[in-house]
Parts: structure tokens; sequence; C-alpha cells
């Protein structure tokens, strides 16, 4: 939730839960901790409460803990002891991560959804219209406050992924559609048979040598 916090700047309890894969209950009492610690600050708006890391100096503790942790896992990591279903689809935070993950990411830049620029990815025109059509938007409430789109390293198939509130959003639109489906406490993502069609039809993929 920190690590969220950090790149997303403001989330609401709700997506704190769905980053940390657990139970609303128990994010609220994790949050109060983190809230007591003084590492996160909490703001009421309407009905939500909106969280955000305290400071600059919270974000340095953070940058250098996930720092250390790389530097221990490049020395022990093994790949090929990964599950196959974790290295086909998973979740990275709330969002797609994982060779299905990079998957989809291409084939929104490839495209015209997406263009890189020097401030990073960031929408089309067209992808505008694209997100409107298949109604990503209603997964994504808090698009005046969280980042909307970054790109996130996956470490468990080497390119680059989909970060930030558009791609929770297009996560969530897809577990809405059966397309994908995930389990509490677990970080593998289920692809559907409606998800090879589905995915396949939206973005050109054939799934069916990848579906983990």
């Amino acid at each position: 939730m920190l690590i969220a916090l950090r790149f997303d700047c403001v989330l609401s309890a709700k997506e704190l839960a769905a980053v940390a894969n657990i139970a609303p209950s128990t994010a609220s009492e994790h949050l109060t901790k983190l809230t007591v610690a003084g590492l996160i600050s909490c703001k009421k708006v309407g009905r939500s409460r909106l969280y955000s890391i305290t400071d600059g100096d919270v974000c340095d503790l953070i940058d250098g803990i996930t720092a250390h942790a790389d530097r221990i896992g490049s020395r022990h990591e093994d790949k090929s002891r990964l599950p196959k279903a974790v290295k086909h689809s998973r979740l990275c935070l709330d969002h797609l991560g994982g060779e299905l993950g990079c998957l989809v990411s291409n084939a929104m830049f490839s495209g015209g959804y997406l263009r890189h620029t020097p401030k990073g990815p960031e929408v089309t025109r067209d992808g505008e219209g694209w997100l409107s059509s298949h109604e990503i938007g209603k997964h994504f409430p808090n698009e005046h406050l969280r980042c909307p789109l970054r790109l996130c390293h996956d470490w468990t198939h080497g390119g680059y992924h989909l970060g930030g509130g558009i791609a929770a959003a297009l996560l969530a639109t897809f577990v809405e559609r059966d397309w994908l489906r995930t389990r509490r406490g677990e970080i593998a993502v289920s692809l559907t048979p409606k998800g090879i069609t589905g995915l396949g039809k939206t973005f050109g993929l054939d799934l069916r040598q990848v579906t983990g």
C-alpha cells in the first residue's frame, strides 16, 4: 500500500484494499496503524477517505527500502522457479502484470491508444474515445487525484506493463467482463475462455499459446 501511494499519490481506502488484495476491514486496520505511525495522512472527501504519503522523508524511506529489496532480489531471483501462471498473468498492486500485462500494454501503444512522451505514457485522442466506449472511466473515480498512467517494470517478464489509475480500471473492467479472474490473497490472475476471445478481438492478440 505504501508503494502504491508512493507512485499514485492519492488513493481511497477501497483502492488500497484492492492494491493489497485483502478485505476492506483488514486494509482499514493497516491504514490506521500507518496513519498513527505518521507514514501516511488521511483526508475525508465526501464519503471517501483519501490517503497519501505524509512527506518527502517517507518517500525517501520507501525508495531506500525498495532499492535494497531490488538489490537483494537480483542476487537470489530465479524466474525459472516461478509458477507458470504467475509469469503469464499476475497482480502488480491493483493492475495487470506478467506476460499478459505486457502484451496488452504493447497493443495499446501499437494501436494508437497510447503514446510515449518525455513525461511518460499519455492517452491519445483515439485512446480517450476507446476508453469512453468501453466505460473504463467508471472504475477510475479519482482521476483528478491519482496518477492516471505510468510504466511499471515487469519483474516476471522483463518488459513493461501499464500502472496507475487507468491500468487499475482496465483490470477491473476485464474482471467485470469475466475475461480475467482474481482470488483474494493470490497474485496469479486467471485468463478465461471469454478472455481469450474478448482480449483477442479487442487488442488483436492470439492468446491461445500464453494461457499459462
